[in-house]
């Protein structure tokens, strides 16, 4: 299975093209999103100052976000799966990283604001089908 989604293909002999399920999925930075765990849960194991907590989360969350954009400006595959991903992606991280940095962002995180930002992504990988251009054959 391909980490990149597959879009809508022209013709009869094109593959199939992922589902739902399966854009939610591949639109998630999944290995980026791991080492950012590490990272959060390190940092809350070292107990920094409760002052410096929520900008910690907020440096990590901004480095973490460039990172999710660089990986798949360069690794995805260029066209309409590159763009996709542009968009999905960082929109996904986010959503996912914003609760997950919950205890060092304390007071800082709003609960219904990480349910809103799940819903989003989940609606931006629902909406962002990527379909291929036909070959110009003219």
């Amino acid at each position: 299975m391909s980490r990149f989604v597959r879009p809508k293909s022209p013709g009869l002999a094109a593959g199939a093209a992922d589902d739902f399920q399966a854009r939610l999925v591949k639109y998630v930075p999944a290995d980026i999103l791991a080492i950012y765990t590490s990272a959060v849960g390190g940092i809350i194991s070292a107990k920094p100052d409760a002052n410096l907590q929520p900008r910690i989360a907020l440096g990590l969350i901004a480095v973490f976000l460039a990172a999710t954009i660089v990986y798949f400006a360069v690794r995805a595959p260029k066209g309409v799966i590159r763009n996709a991903h542009l968009i999905a992606s960082p929109i996904a991280f986010l959503a996912l990283s914003y609760p997950i940095a919950a205890k060092l962002l304390g007071g800082w995180f709003i609960g219904w604001l990480a349910v809103l930002g799940q819903a989003l992504a989940a609606l931006v990988a629902w909406l962002l089908a990527p379909v291929e251009k036909p070959p110009d054959n003219g």
